[in-house]
């Protein structure tokens, strides 16, 4: 039996999360979109040390797309994110309805 994933997916809010990335998650996550970037693209340190950025094409691209992500944004995103989850669900007969 699984619950029903929009209940689970409300609880998780990803809002402005990154999912699976917890290190920029952790790093990230009381910048305002304009510092993310540094993050979501990688930068160098002052002391010369390489910070690989995300491996999350999704965060390639809203980093080279947006210059500010408002909250109608995390909106949408969050939107599209728990309706491809319920999709994945239902293509794999995972989701009882």
């Amino acid at each position: 039996y699984y619950p029903h994933p929009k209940s689970c997916i409300y609880k998780l809010n990803s809002r402005n999360k990154v999912l699976l990335e917890k290190r920029l998650n952790i790093r990230a996550s009381d910048y305002r979109f304009v510092d993310k970037v540094k993050y979501y693209k990688g930068f160098t340190t002052a002391n010369g040390q390489e910070k690989n950025g995300s491996q999350i094409v999704e965060l390639a691209e809203i980093s080279n797309s947006y210059s500010d992500f408002t909250e109608t944004d995390i909106i949408n995103r969050n939107s599209k994110i728990i309706d491809s989850f319920v999709n994945f669900l239902r293509v794999n007969q995972l989701l009882k309805e």
